[in-house]
């Protein structure tokens, strides 16, 4: 099976209508799965510590024709748990936590540990992969090195233990395409 791997959306709907463009061109038949931060809260980490019952329109940006183009299952990242968390508005904790596939655990990359310097410690997980996003920067690491990058090219990871950031849909226009059958992670980046 081929799944098409999308992650930190941020309510931008010409990026995000371009990758599912993409999709469609190079791999019509997979399965699309988003890895949170679908939407933009526009009220911060800190600030919304202290604030609740805020309007929807004063705390995420919400889109009809981007809300049109959520088609597809996601898990929760931080910017939907933050907008539930101001807004009392439960609609946004409908998404799991984590969700797993063939060989494969994916979450949003909120709930790793990162150090000052923004490197990862993975949690443990019992699938040889793990898809993640959160960071805003595509990546690859095994054994906890990380990897170059390359876009285009499929990557044989075997049965092996990688942990795989797709990037972001916002700034780039990247997403993966992961086939289970073939075991192969392509990264990708839509015009």
């Amino acid at each position: 099976m081929k799944y098409a791997i999308l992650s930190d959306l941020h309510s931008h709907y010409k990026n995000t209508k371009k990758v599912l463009n993409h999709i469609q061109q190079v791999a019509p038949n997979a399965e699309i799965i988003g890895l949170g931060d679908l939407f933009e809260c526009k009220i911060g980490k800190k600030k919304a510590k202290g604030i609740r019952h805020a309007r929807l329109k004063d705390a995420a940006i919400i889109d009809d024709r981007f809300m049109r183009l959520l088609t597809f299952p996601s898990i929760i990242g931080n910017q939907e748990e933050r907008i539930a968390l101001v807004t009392g508005d439960e609609r946004f904790l409908q998404y799991e936590n984590a969700l797993e596939i063939e060989h494969a655990t994916l979450i949003h990359g909120h709930q790793i540990v990162w150090d000052k310097t923004f490197n990862p410690t993975f949690p443990h997980i019992e699938t040889p992969l793990l898809f993640f996003g959160h960071s805003h920067e595509a990546a690859i690491y095994n054994n906890g090195k990380r990897q170059p990058v390359p876009y285009d090219i499929p990557l044989s990871v075997g049965h092996r233990s990688y942990q795989i950031n797709v990037g972001p849909v916002v700034e780039n226009k990247e997403w993966c395409l992961y086939d289970s059958q073939a075991m192969t992670v392509t990264f990708m980046q839509a015009q």
